[in-house]
């Protein structure tokens, strides 16, 4: 297995032509984050992201591409993997490629859902929605405006208030792995779509960017929110993009992935292992305020697929310590 070195200009283009070919997976963008390294299946439609940490090659989500080409992708990656004496690890793996990793001995975990809006189907009636709405009203009540551009149109002026506010948002742009691409603004993402809100004076408060999967997804990759921004902004900015989704023919669109819904769904009525669960998901919260996550995602009753993360128990750990440290380390 090669060294943990940036992919080639090439290779980030073939897996970037396979990324094109996905389709319904808001976490294929993703592979095209920079120091993920690939393995191709043998007739090339089909790739493995996947990073080097303690001693284990961790995939990121499913594989990119061809579907019917998966299953070959995922096997030479696991021949590969066999061959450096290293483990393996899938963090985000969904549904359809749950079977594949299996039959590798892999097993797997419940970790979350994606949470994914359909355009079409996102009308803000009903009780459902009440919190959303109000939410949204409050960003209008207070003069909050939107604007949006595709990546490539986005005025200077307007790129160099989008640096200075990631830098006073204190985003750090090293972290994520499966979920998170990062590098705003430096041109690699072109056709992605940017967002910013304004507050009442025209200060540019928060931004979000969405980037393109198979031609009919759009997944938000860089959620940025000023210190003090008007509540309910971010609310403000996922409407509008779905908004505009559904005007430029896009089929879905991707927040984020919200982990162990059905766990805080659930917790008054806990019994004794998920009440130990619901505790040990709590130990992330210096990291991640996972609860308030879900209580955010849930006001968009979008939840979709579960996704998993595929280990061998012998290596848990080695597994939990890896992908702490690519998610939330640099």
């Amino acid at each position: 297995m090669p060294t943990p070195e940036p992919a080639p200009a090439d290779i980030h283009a073939r897996v970037r032509e396979l990324v094109a070919l996905s389709v319904d997976d808001p976490l294929a963008p993703f592979a095209l984050r920079p120091e993920k390294l690939h393995v191709f299946s043998p007739d090339g439609r089909a790739a493995v992201s996947y990073r080097l940490r303690c001693g284990l090659a961790v995939a990121g989500g499913d594989p990119v591409g061809d579907v019917a080409s998966w299953p070959a992708a995922i096997d030479t990656f696991m021949t590969e993997v066999a061959s450096t004496r290293r483990g393996a690890a899938v963090l985000g793996a969904g549904e359809l490629a749950r079977d594949l990793w299996e039959g590798h001995g892999l097993s797997a975990v419940a970790i979350g859902r994606d949470v994914v809006v359909r355009p079409d189907d996102f009308e803000l009636v009903g009780r459902h929605f009440r919190n959303l709405r109000q939410a949204i009203k409050r960003t209008h009540n207070s003069g909050v405006t939107v604007e949006s551009w595709l990546e490539r149109d986005v005025p200077a002026t307007v790129r160099m208030e989008l640096r200075n506010v990631v830098i006073a948002a204190k985003r750090d742009e090293e972290r994520g792995f499966a979920m998170t691409l990062g590098r705003p603004f430096d041109g690699g993402q072109p056709e992605s779509l940017v967002l910013v809100a304004r507050d009442h004076e025209g200060r540019l408060v928060a931004s979000h960017r969405y980037l393109v999967a198979g031609h009919k997804d759009l997944s938000l990759d860089v959620p940025i929110r000023l210190p003090g921004a008007p509540n309910g902004v971010d609310e403000r900015l996922i409407a509008e993009a779905v908004a505009w989704a559904g005007k430029h023919d896009f089929d879905r669109v991707s927040l984020a992935f919200a982990p162990f819904p059905e766990l805080f769904a659930e917790r008054r009525h806990l019994g004794l292992a998920k009440g130990a669960a619901y505790r040990l998901v709590h130990l992330l919260d210096p990291l991640i305020k996972v609860e308030r996550l879900y209580r955010y995602l849930r006001k968009f009753h979008a939840f979709d697929q579960q996704r998993h993360v595929m280990l061998r128990w012998r290596q848990l750990p080695r597994v939990a310590t890896a992908l702490l440290l690519l998610e939330f380390g640099r």
